[in-house]
């Protein structure tokens, strides 16, 4: 009997060269570089890679405060000024101010009061100022009232004639909508009538017609016609049937 067939001896004796227990031997007492604890300290970030939160928290505030400061600018659409040349143009307003010529400003003004203490010295006839402003202050009261009489006549004349067409839109509006209701109210009586083979008129025999299915066209008819009608025949026999035969007829030969 040969022995090439024990899988099982190999083993075992691969077993027993290494020391194992499962032979008698001694467990192995090696330790292996892979099975020593490594990375047995924490690292830490160094240099460039070290973050610092408050000045990160303080860039990202002051990022925020311009975003903020934009939005609001397109907001007002009004072109931002910087605070320089502000204050620039402050002090530019100001010079033009102090620039100006007081003394020909004020003989302007005292040329203008010596014209009219001029007028009013030479009014020596009959009527004086005060008179003739109470003419014309009864004149325009006139004219001010006969304005106002013929406003009122024209705005009750165009309040009656808005009333006026107002009232014929309503009733036209009126009138189209019951001529609406009224033709819709025919369509579905006729509807009604049609949809319905029973009630449909007399004289329109087309209308009471059913609808024809799609395969009673002339296409789909008398197909068989020309064929042969074959005739059933119970035969108690698996070789001697009609099936059989026209199984060997068609498949056979």
């Amino acid at each position: 009997m040969t022995t090439a067939h024990r899988p099982t001896w190999k083993a075992a004796v691969g077993k027993a060269s290494e020391g194992g227990w499962g032979s008698g031997g001694a467990g192995s007492q090696g330790l292996s570089v892979l099975d020593m604890p490594a990375h047995t300290k924490l690292k830490f970030r160094k240099g460039d890679q070290v973050v610092d939160r408050q000045k990160a928290l303080k860039e990202s505030l002051l990022k925020l405060e311009t975003a903020e400061k934009e939005a609001t600018k397109k907001l007002l659409k009004r072109p931002a000024v910087d605070e320089k040349v502000e204050e620039e143009g402050r002090l530019k307003l100001l010079k033009q101010t102090a620039e100006v010529d007081e003394r020909a400003i004020q003989a302007k003004y005292n040329d203008a009061d010596a014209l009219s203490s001029d007028d009013d010295s030479g009014d020596g006839d009959g009527w004086s100022e005060a008179d003739n402003d109470d003419l014309d202050a009864s004149s325009s009261d006139e004219d001010d009232s006969d304005d106002d009489s013929d406003d009122e006549d024209e705005e009750a004349a165009l309040y009656a004639e808005l009333a006026k067409i107002r009232a014929e839109r309503e009733a036209a509006k009126q009138k189209e909508e019951a001529e609406e209701a009224a033709r819709n109210e025919e369509k579905l009586e006729e509807a009604a009538l049609l949809g319905n083979p029973l009630l449909a008129s007399g004289n329109d025999h087309d209308t009471g017609r059913l609808k024809r299915r799609w395969n009673e066209d002339v296409v789909f008819r008398n197909q068989a016609k020309g064929e042969p009608e074959i005739k059933k025949r119970f035969i108690n026999d698996t070789v001697r049937n009609d099936f059989h035969k026209r199984f060997l007829n068609k498949f056979i030969r």
